[in-house]
């Protein structure tokens, strides 16, 4: 007679009874966020390696010397002062002099790397179509974008992502969230009191007033360029300065993100994505730095990915016509789009142009056929 397995225990059940180990939770979700975080980093390094072994890391020149001269200056001036000496103030103040004084990567070391790499999802707001663009008249070598695994819009080779605007990540996303986490401090020295969700959206609603203001002299200027927004929803619509009223959820979005990951740490210091990590075993101090590394990293591409690119792939959908001034003039265009070009520009008449189905195909370079 086989054994039966009794419907009751034996003996009874004490109230102490153990339930889910929370050790071990920890453990788990720090090796889920550390080979997240991993995978992103060989993704990227895929992607740039792709694109430099390729051909396609080339400078796109294209209208070069059309542009008018207080451009060419305040492009120079940009790439000069932040591209060059805020950038190097923030690297020597948060990564490379308390590496030198302690022999090791501070929390903020580490944040501003992460923050540096989401420069990977820069230009994924042209993944459907082209929604913005940049001036060929930045030092640029062209883009990945083609050998991001299902890149769909075409001629991405040619998209001429500024090299100052890899620097931005420093300046502009990842100093955004420290100086998030730092008002979030503030506001809590005073007033103890203050509830997580009071902090998270007075930061927020703050750092929506900032970004409205520099965002409006950026597009003023033609430092950047919304080509395709959804005309009811954007200011200056039809213009070459048009700028999308949803744009202030999106960036200020990601930027909240990145304050909360950094002011929201336990009494060690770990971010969110981090915990845990020290009950890991390492067999080197080096190989636990690489780890956190990985976990902030990952949850940094998330802000960016959740808060901005993928809100703009519902607005591709719905965009207007480019407008065109900025199909026109080729220093901005940078032949990605247009009638001379083997794609067409956004234009709700038209379909969405694809990179598989080029609407003129004989117009596409030899080796991109």
């Amino acid at each position: 007679m086989l054994h039966e397995r009794p419907f009751t225990a034996k003996e009874p059940v004490g109230v102490d009874a153990t339930g889910p180990d929370p050790v071990a939770a920890q453990r788990t979700w720090a090796k889920v966020w550390i080979v997240h975080g991993f995978l992103w980093l060989a993704l990227i390094a895929y992607c740039w390696t792709m694109w430099v072994v390729s051909g396609d890391f080339t400078p796109n020149t294209l209208g070069r010397g059309e542009e008018p001269t207080w451009y060419v200056v305040l492009v120079r001036c940009v790439e000069v002062i932040f591209g060059i000496f805020i950038t190097g103030w923030i690297l020597w103040h948060f990564v490379i002099g308390p590496k030198l004084r302690t022999g090791r990567f501070s929390f903020d070391g580490l944040f501003f790397l992460a923050g540096w790499l989401m420069f990977f999802q820069e230009p994924w707001i042209d993944w459907i179509t082209y929604q913005f663009q940049y001036a060929t008249t930045f030092v640029n070598f062209g883009s990945w974008l083609p050998h991001v695994p299902g890149w769909s819009s075409g001629n991405g080779q040619l998209i001429p992502v500024p090299m100052v605007y890899f620097t931005a990540y420093l300046w502009m996303c990842a100093m955004s969230g420290y100086a998030g986490s730092r008002y979030m401090a503030y506001q809590r020295r005073k007033e103890p009191s203050r509830s997580v969700f009071r902090l998270i959206v007075q930061t927020y609603l703050v750092m929506i007033v900032g970004d409205v203001i520099v965002e409006l002299i950026m597009t003023r200027t033609g430092l950047i360029s919304y080509s395709s927004t959804i005309p009811a929803l954007t200011l200056f619509a039809g213009t070459d300065h048009q700028f999308p009223l949803y744009e202030p959820l999106s960036w200020p979005g990601t930027f909240i993100i990145l304050s909360c990951l950094h002011f929201f740490r336990d009494d060690r210091g770990r971010s969110w994505p981090e915990r845990g990590i020290d009950k890991l075993k390492f067999k080197r101090e080096g190989t636990k730095t690489f780890a956190r590394f990985c976990a902030i990293a990952g949850a940094s591409q998330l802000a960016i990915l959740i808060a901005f690119n993928i809100p703009y792939s519902f607005y591709a959908l719905h965009s207007g016509p480019m407008p065109k001034p900025l199909i026109e003039r080729a220093w901005r265009n940078g032949g990605v789009c247009g009638p001379t070009t083997a794609f067409n520009c956004p234009d709700p008449k038209l379909p969405i142009s694809r990179r598989s189905a080029p609407d003129r195909p004989e117009l596409l370079p030899e080796r991109h056929r």
